[in-house]
């Protein structure tokens, strides 16, 4: 399994916690079937449980970035999509931030209307712009 299939389940299991789903096990091998390869759980895990204890942080991120919207307004697909993101661009930082933005984009577009594709790129290069370091921009 690819990264690429790992980040879809913390997405998804980003999205089933948005309803107060706790995202476990279940959801991976039951609702979502995620059969993962080695390292795929443990990223998975790792990403899931650092959007839980970032997850205000996260929101705040995004929420300063939303032009005329509101965290309310938003689908829960692009919320979880930019939610996982976010955590990777910040935290992680192990694949390179515009793979994880593309990506992003992807998923929404997949789970949602291509126009939220639109909408999770524009708030997420511009997250991306200001976690940029002088000069590298």
């Amino acid at each position: 399994m690819s990264r690429k299939t790992a980040r879809q389940a913390a997405v998804q299991m980003v999205f089933e916690s948005l309803f107060g789903g706790d995202g476990g096990d279940d959801t991976l091998t039951g609702l979502i079937s995620f059969e993962p390869a080695e390292g795929d759980m443990e990223y998975v895990q790792s990403v899931v449980n650092g959007v839980r204890e970032h997850g205000e942080e996260i929101d705040g991120i995004i929420a300063g970035h939303l032009k005329n919207w509101t965290l309310d307004r938003i689908s829960n697909v692009s919320h979880a999509a930019m939610k996982v993101a976010i955590y990777e661009m910040k935290w992680q930082k192990d694949v390179p931030p515009g793979v994880i933005i593309r990506e992003a984009v992807q998923l929404t577009q997949r789970f949602d209307e291509d126009s939220e594709g639109r909408f999770v790129n524009g708030v997420l290069s511009s997250v991306l712009k200001e976690m940029a370091p002088e000069g590298s921009q």
